[in-house]
C-alpha cells in the first residue's frame, strides 16, 4: 500500500515537473516570438546627392497599408543605420520639420516634452555605422536604443505614432520611400545594407558609458550629502538649474491642417509663369550656406532645444510648405509623358520671410520637375517672419516635392 502510494507521489511530482517545464518553454516561445518581429520593409534616406541612412520598419505582421500600421496596437520597431555621420542640430531639425508636417498641432503638443528628452537622450549626433532603435510596446510605451543601449523608455505610446508618420505619413520623404517600407516595393540595395552596417565598439562602449556615469553621480551625490549632514551649514543651498519647458508666451499662428497639404495641386497642362527676375537666382552660389555637415566634425554641438521652439516650429513649418504648394505647377509636358516622382529643397528663410538661399538636396528622374519644385519655391518668397521663439538668425527647412499624377 505504501508502495503505491509512493509512487502515485512520484508520479504526480513528474507530471507537476512536467506541466511546469511545458508552461516555461510556452513562455519562452512566446517571449521569442514577441521579440522577433517581421521586417515590413526598408529603404534609404538620400539628402545632398548621397545616402545618408538605412530605414527599416518592423511589425508583428506583414501589412501594406499604412493606417493598418499606425493603428495596430502591437510591438513595432523603426531601424535607423547610418551611412554618413550628422551633426546634432541637423538631426534633430530632421526629424522635427517632418514630424511637424505629419502631424497635427494638438498631437504634437500633447508629447512636445517627451519627444525632445527623446530626441537629446543621445549625447552624440549619429555616425556612420551607428543604430538607432525606435521601439512601440503595448505594455511600455516608447523606449529608444542607440547601439543597443536603452536610453530612454516608458514614453507615450503617442510618441512612437509621431515617428512613425514621418515615415509612412501624408508627406513622407519620398513615395518611394514610403511605399518601400510598407512593402509594396522591395530594395535589394537596403535590405543588403541592413545586413552588413555595424556599430564601431567604441560607439558601442560609448553609448554605454553615458548610462554608467548616471549612478555614479547619485552615488557621488549621497556622499557629498552624508559629508554635509557632519558639519554645520552657514549659507542655504540655492538651485541654479531651470528646466525651460514653459510654453506659455507661444506666439499665437495661424496654423493649417496638414490634411489640407496633403499632396501638391496637379494641374495637368497648366504652365508656370517667369517671375525669375523678381526672385533669388536658383543657381545663385548662395545656395551653398545651406547646412552641409563635415563627416570628420570634432566636436558635438549643445543643441538648446525647448517646447516653447518646438512649439513655434511646428506651427511656422506647414506655414511654408503650404505657401510652396500653392505656387507648383505640374509641367504640361511631363504630365502628357506620364512623368512622376520626388525632389527635396533644402530652403533658408530670414528673420524677415526673405528666402535667403535654396538648394536641391535630392532630384527626381525629369529636368521639368526638378525646375518646377525650385521655381515654386522661389515664386512663394517672401514667407511669414519668424515667430519669436525661435531664436536663430534665419529657419532652415527641407521639403519634399511630390509630382504624382491621380
Amino acid at each position: 500500500m505504501n508502495k503505491q502510494n509512493l509512487d502515485k507521489g512520484i508520479l504526480k511530482r513528474s507530471c507537476s515537473n512536467i506541466t511546469r517545464l511545458a508552461m516555461y518553454i510556452i513562455v519562452l516561445f512566446s517571449c521569442t516570438a514577441k521579440a522577433d518581429l517581421l521586417l515590413n520593409g526598408s529603404t534609404i534616406y538620400s539628402d545632398l546627392g548621397k545616402d545618408q541612412f538605412v530605414a527599416a520598419l518592423y511589425t508583428e505582421t506583414a501589412q501594406n497599408k499604412a493606417n493598418i500600421i499606425q493603428s495596430m496596437n502591437s510591438e513595432k520597431r523603426m531601424e535607423v543605420r547610418m551611412i554618413n555621420n550628422y551633426s546634432m542640430r541637423r538631426w534633430i531639425n530632421l526629424w522635427m520639420q517632418s514630424i511637424s508636417i505629419n502631424n497635427g498641432r494638438e498631437t504634437f503638443s500633447d508629447s512636445a516634452e517627451e519627444l525632445i528628452a527623446l530626441m537629446q537622450a543621445p549625447k552624440s549626433a549619429p555616425k556612420k555605422g551607428d543604430i538607432l532603435e525606435y521601439i512601440f510596446s503595448p505594455e511600455n510605451g516608447t523606449s529608444m536604443r542607440f547601439n543597443g543601449t536603452e536610453l530612454i523608455s516608458d514614453l507615450s505610446g503617442e510618441v512612437f505614432g509621431l515617428l512613425l508618420r514621418t515615415w509612412i505619413g501624408a508627406i513622407p520623404p519620398s513615395t518611394s520611400f514610403k511605399e518601400e517600407l510598407l512593402g509594396n516595393k522591395r530594395n535589394n540595395h537596403s535590405n543588403n545594407l541592413l545586413a552588413n552596417i555595424t556599430p564601431n565598439p567604441e560607439r558601442i562602449s560609448l553609448a554605454e558609458s553615458w548610462i554608467v556615469p548616471q549612478q555614479s553621480a547619485v552615488d557621488e551625490s549621497e556622499q557629498v550629502a552624508a559629508k554635509e549632514i557632519t558639519k554645520p551649514s552657514t549659507e542655504s543651498n540655492k538651485s541654479t538649474a531651470k528646466k525651460d519647458s514653459s510654453i506659455t508666451g507661444t506666439p499665437e499662428i495661424p496654423t493649417t491642417e496638414i490634411a489640407d497639404i496633403i499632396e501638391p495641386p496637379n494641374k495637368e497642362g497648366t504652365s508656370a509663369q517667369d517671375t525669375d527676375s523678381q526672385k533669388p537666382d536658383l543657381n545663385s552660389t548662395a545656395s551653398a550656406t545651406i547646412e552641409t555637415e563635415s563627416t570628420d566634425e570634432a566636436e558635438e554641438e549643445i543643441v538648446d532645444f525647448n517646447v516653447a521652439e518646438a512649439l513655434a516650429q511646428r506651427d511656422y513649418t506647414p506655414l511654408v510648405v503650404q505657401q510652396i504648394y500653392q505656387h507648383i505647377s505640374y509641367p504640361s509636358r511631363a504630365a502628357s509623358k506620364n512623368q512622376q516622382g520626388t525632389v527635396r529643397i533644402a530652403v533658408e528663410i530670414g528673420r524677415d520671410g526673405e528666402l535667403k538661399s535654396l538648394l536641391t538636396t535630392q532630384e527626381s528622374k525629369y529636368s521639368s520637375l526638378n525646375k518646377a519644385a525650385m521655381k515654386a519655391v522661389a515664386k512663394a518668397a517672401p514667407f511669414p517672419t519668424l515667430p519669436e521663439n525661435i531664436k536663430s538668425d534665419s529657419f532652415e527647412l527641407s521639403i519634399p516635392i511630390t509630382f504624382r499624377l491621380q
